[in-house]
């Protein structure tokens, strides 16, 4: 027999007295389990890395002299205070990819001490920062790692302990004694840190044994007469439970530490040892395939499992070609606060991004919206799993949030991932929140970018990132492959696929993604692009409104005032439909929405110049919208430093019965001091409304505006007249306002230039930041009276602090609070305009069937 051949000899008995994995064994825990295994296949091999073999036999009673000399060193040590989350303090196993630290992860086990693995490869500064983070101060390594070992616990001051493992054997019966209870912590995994601090997860000997069920028996995917092919490097959590549930299992297995020799002798090493099953990371197959090995090498493999990353049509179209039809394919999806969660049998592959499948087991997953209701088919939300078996919490943090426990005995725990049921029952993984970024009011996930950059020809490899500027924030695509030397073309076939929102401003070649010691792509290590910036003068409010409409239509961003339309690649059908936009969702003049007015004026600045509607501004402050119909008057305040006729595309959708006036601040576009508390906004505000109509009023307000429309509401009432109706579009509650941290001088300085403006001309909103940053100011020092009337509190379910708006219910207890599509801009704005206007108009039916108002004229 070969010397790498880990299959049973021809004959004997594959699993004897073993049965398979199930409900009695996850009872009992990770020990009780690998007891009975060793039993029944004690001369079977555990694991061989190729240089060691091991059977199950001399794997138990290594551990058991490892064990043994850790519970004499242990003794020797002063008795501290019980550990955060259980009786014994962790332990730290110095690891690599070999058998010889799958026995010292066994004898850890058997301890109860919980396991922190440590990468080899990991730079001792971030190793000594995950010790003192869960507080384990005693490491173990075999001889081939002590002096790596040796310099960490030197480097800990003296307060740390090296255990050096021997080759030694003791009485297997020592492994078994005083074994830990199932519910003990096991081991403690560090999540990949990418975007902020590690967080230690804390996972249970019982979880262990769940996830092996599911990995293997649940998802029938191999059990004892199996050899598994092991490539996940055992620090890596994915590769540490791997390990364990191989051994739980009781097949054979095979590591391969790709890391230290590449990709070039996986193919022999799977034929040499009878592989029948590989588990790889989706980086490890690609340069598997790249490398064109010779199929007949990995015709014995009957199972290919590959997880950690998204999973793509190419990828999988590329393996199958290699492993042929009778190599069942499965994409799994896990999270090491729970382990494996859903997994997806690949057929024949779609185009792009695979879905992850659906849940394994009596694992449970949902897709919520962020008020935690379920999201509809194709909606996308927040996974959030449920499952009798869930990491026990965080060290040092059991009660953290993300975490539930149920009535029913199972525990629930909200992930940071994005996702979208699909129509088949399947769940399709989108991204995650925490790498969510806003371009131009737009909400963008980059895992729906790179999704699609990643079936383009000529992408090996992307990752997009949100880049922040001094004014905006745009998306930076990393790309290897040869498509990343053309950004040009790359950037116009991603036009074709996606919103100009979404397309990615600058493209940087790369010739690989860097990645972290435990394999993730190292997002902080990723060059910072050099911009392509023109150093042109910012656009006015009015200007950003056209430009904005003008990227939807051409796909092209970061538009400069000069730019010429059809320098940019417009032409006359995309003129025309530029035509249509303007006038449907700014409500642009018709007459002058035509091609000839942009031929006449075909730059950025000319056209919006030529555009800009006159009359607007008759009155200080207020903008008709819509004059028609013979209902009672809507006002709508508009946003901090924002233009009342940006509010066009809501009045529309309306109705067409429906007087709409926008208001805004009296001195944005006219010579006017600017407003030194919201009270006196709202009184000018009030005045103005009055030559309009003395009847009740109906008020909104869109951000800041808001808290305007409630202090008119006040003053209308306290005047004696009626304000039967206020609603709120995204306004930021007292609650979540923070004071103003600027220095006097910043302050007294931010003043003196709004003042300067104010006499100035600003028409088009030039220099609207300024009076953003007065409405900051002027909510910090304003508390709304509490109003018993009739409220719409509508909120953003994309903006920064979604949960916080029910906190309105203080100031207004009887309000409808509803969750609309899009952010504290884009709400505004098509599509989600469309959601807006129908809560709102329900709003106003309901009072208007209610109330009886009688319009009164201008001049009453």
């Amino acid at each position: 027999m070969d010397r790498h051949d880990i299959r049973p000899a021809v004959g004997s008995t594959t699993t004897g007295d073993l049965a398979a994995v199930g409900e009695r064994d996850i009872a009992c825990g990770v020990l009780p389990r690998l007891q009975h295994v060793v039993a029944a296949r004690g001369e079977h091999v555990a694991v061989d890395d190729g240089t060691t073999r091991v059977s199950f036999a001399e794997l138990a009673v290594r551990a058991a002299a490892i064990r043994a000399r850790l519970e004499d060193l242990m003794a020797g040590r002063p008795v501290e205070s019980a550990p955060a989350m259980g009786t014994k303090e962790p332990v730290a196993l110095l690891a690599g990819h070999d058998a010889a630290s799958v026995i010292a992860l066994v004898a850890l086990l058997a301890s109860g001490h919980p396991v922190v693995v440590l990468d080899e490869r990991t730079p001792a500064a971030w190793q000594r920062r995950l010790l003192a983070q869960v507080g384990a101060d005693v490491v173990v390594a075999d001889a081939s790692r002590a002096d790596v070992a040796a310099a960490l616990v030197d480097a800990a001051g003296g307060t740390a302990t090296l255990l050096t493992t021997t080759d030694e054997s003791a009485d297997a019966g020592l492994l078994w004694r005083d074994l830990p209870p199932a519910d003990a912590p096991a081991v403690i995994a560090f999540t990949s840190g990418t975007t902020g601090a590690t967080k230690p997860v804390v996972g249970s000997h019982r979880l262990l044994v769940r996830d092996a069920w599911n990995s293997a028996v649940a998802s029938c995917c191999y059990d004892a007469d199996d050899v598994v092919v092991h490539t996940l490097p055992l620090p890596f959590h994915a590769g540490l439970t791997t390990t364990i549930h191989t051994l739980l299992v009781g097949c054979g297995m095979r590591l391969v530490d790709v890391r230290a020799t590449g990709v070039a002798t996986l193919p022999d090493t799977i034929a040499h040892s009878g592989a029948t099953l590989l588990v790889t990371s989706p980086a490890i197959l690609r340069s598997l395939v790249a490398s064109g090995p010779d199929p007949d090498l990995l015709a014995g493999l009957h199972g290919l499992t590959v997880a950690g990353e998204s999973v793509y049509a190419r990828d999988i179209a590329g393996a199958s070609e290699l492993l042929g039809s009778h190599c069942v394919v499965r994409n799994r999806y896990g999270a090491s606060e729970v382990g494996l969660i859903c997994e997806q049998v690949v057929g024949e592959a779609p185009e792009g991004r695979l879905p992850i499948g659906r849940p394994i087991g009596w694992t449970g997953v949902d897709v919520v919206r962020e008020d935690g209701t379920s999201a509809d088919i194709g909606e996308k939300g927040v996974i959030v799993v449920t499952a009798p078996d869930i990491a026990l919490g965080y060290w040092g943090r059991p009660q953290d949030p993300a975490f539930t426990d149920n009535p029913d005995g199972t525990r629930t725990f909200r992930t940071s991932d994005l996702g979208r049921r699909l129509p088949d029952g399947s769940i399709d993984l989108t991204g995650r929140s925490d790498h969510a970024v806003s371009v131009r009011g737009y909400l963008v996930d980059p895992g729906e970018v790179e999704a699609v950059l990643r079936s383009l020809p000529g992408v090996r490899e992307c990752l997009v990132a949100g880049q922040e500027t001094d004014t905006t924030t745009r998306l930076v695509a990393y790309v290897v492959g040869e498509a990343a030397g053309d950004p040009t073309a790359l950037r116009a076939r991603l036009r074709e696929r996606l919103p100009g929102h979404m397309v990615p401003a600058e493209v940087v070649a790369m010739s690989a993604l860097p990645r972290t010691e435990r394999g993730k792509v190292d997002r902080r290590a990723l060059p910072l692009p050099v911009r392509g910036d023109r150093g042109h003068e910012p656009l006015t409010h009015w200007e950003q409104l056209v430009a904005d409409t003008w990227t939807q239509v051409l796909g092209v961003d970061d538009l400069g005032p000069d730019d010429d339309f059809f320098t940019l690649g417009g032409d006359s059908l995309s003129a025309e439909e530029l035509m249509t936009r303007l006038r449907d969702d700014l409500g642009a003049p018709p007459a002058r929405t035509t091609s000839r007015t942009l031929v006449q004026a075909p730059t950025l600045r000319e056209f919006a110049s030529a555009l800009a509607p006159d009359g607007q501004r008759s009155r200080a402050g207020i903008v008709t919208l819509h004059a028609a119909g013979s209902r009672p008057p809507l006002f709508i305040l508009a946003g901090a430093g924002g233009l009342g006729r940006t509010l066009g595309t809501l009045a529309r959708r309306l109705g067409a019965d429906q007087p709409v006036h926008a208001l805004q601040s009296p001195s944005l576009e006219s010579r006017a001091l600017p407003e030194t508390s919201i009270t006196v906004m709202a009184r000018r505000h009030l005045a103005s409304i009055r030559g309009i109509t003395r009847g009740p009023l109906l008020l909104a307000g869109h951000g800041f505006g808001g808290l305007v429309a409630l202090e008119i509401a006040r003053l209308a009432q306290a005047s004696g007249q009626s304000a039967p109706f206020v609603a709120l579009l995204d306004t930021t509650p007292p609650a979540l306002t923070r004071g103003d941290t600027r220095p006097a001088w910043r302050r007294a300085k931010s003043g003196l230039g709004l003042a300067l403006a104010s006499v100035r001309d600003t028409t088009g909103g030039a220099e609207a930041w300024r009076w953003q940053l007065q409405a900051d100011t002027l909510a910090m020092g304003h508390t709304p009276t509490p109003r018993r009337g009739r409220a719409l509190v509508l909120t953003a379910s994309d903006g920064p602090a979604p949960e916080g708006q029910a906190s309105w219910g203080a100031v207004l207890p009887g309000m409808v609070h509803r969750h609309v599509p899009g952010g504290p801009l884009t709400m505004v704005r098509p599509p989600h305009v469309d959601a807006v206007a129908a809560h709102l108009r329900t709003a106003l039916d309901d009072v208007l069937a209610g109330v009886t108002l009688e319009r009164e004229p201008a001049d009453a």
